[in-house]
């Protein structure tokens, strides 16, 4: 089904979804694009089970928490996760400030809280921090950040610099843990 005008609604998987022109509405999160087209399947009976959307062309999701962007979506409305390509972009509100996250693919899931990420660097800007890796993981509950492979630290605030193969950030506490590290702390 590709909607070009109107509203409509539908129960999928237990959540209320509502289809607009270039918006569709599911719980709490609402997508924006171009163009987007919704995927079901026509049973003998000719009740829909639909499966997914498709979203292309300046790609907005918002969540509960957090704006995502990116060139293309693939969403699974059954499990209410999300792949992202193209340029993905999230910023994630924290009390203090918040987080700027640029990657090439980032997916979110909305029932588990979970949001992924990979890149040729991921970047991911906090504060004063300024932090690069392959991958990471943010478990919204946890309020924590896993970044992973070839992991650099920026801290501009002391102009500290690190390397390490994995950085753990608590949000809540405002920690950072770096396994298998190399620093560098230039002192005046």
């Amino acid at each position: 089904m590709h909607i070009i005008a109107g509203e409509t609604n539908y129960e999928i998987g237990g959540t209320l979804t509502t289809i607009l022109n270039g918006k569709i509405i599911i719980g709490d999160t609402t997508i924006v694009a171009s163009h987007i087209t919704v995927l079901g399947e026509k049973d003998v009976n000719g009740n829909v089970s639909w499966k997914s959307a498709e979203a292309t062309g300046n790609v907005l999701v918002m969540l509960k928490d957090a704006t995502v962007t990116a060139k293309e979506m693939h969403y699974d409305l059954n499990t209410d996760s999300g792949i992202l390509t193209g340029g993905a972009s999230m910023t994630i509100k924290a009390s203090d400030s918040n987080i700027s996250i640029q990657s090439s693919t980032l997916t979110f899931d909305t029932k588990k809280e979970v949001y992924t990420g990979s890149g040729s660097p991921v970047v991911i800007e906090k504060g004063k921090l300024h932090i690069e890796g392959k991958n990471f993981v943010y478990d919204v509950n946890k309020k924590m950040f896993d970044v992973f492979k070839e992991v650099y630290l920026f801290n501009s605030s002391n102009n500290e610099k690190a390397w390490a193969q994995e950085l753990e950030m608590n949000i809540s506490k405002n920690t950072v843990v770096l396994k298998k590290v190399k620093m560098e702390i230039i002192v005046k």
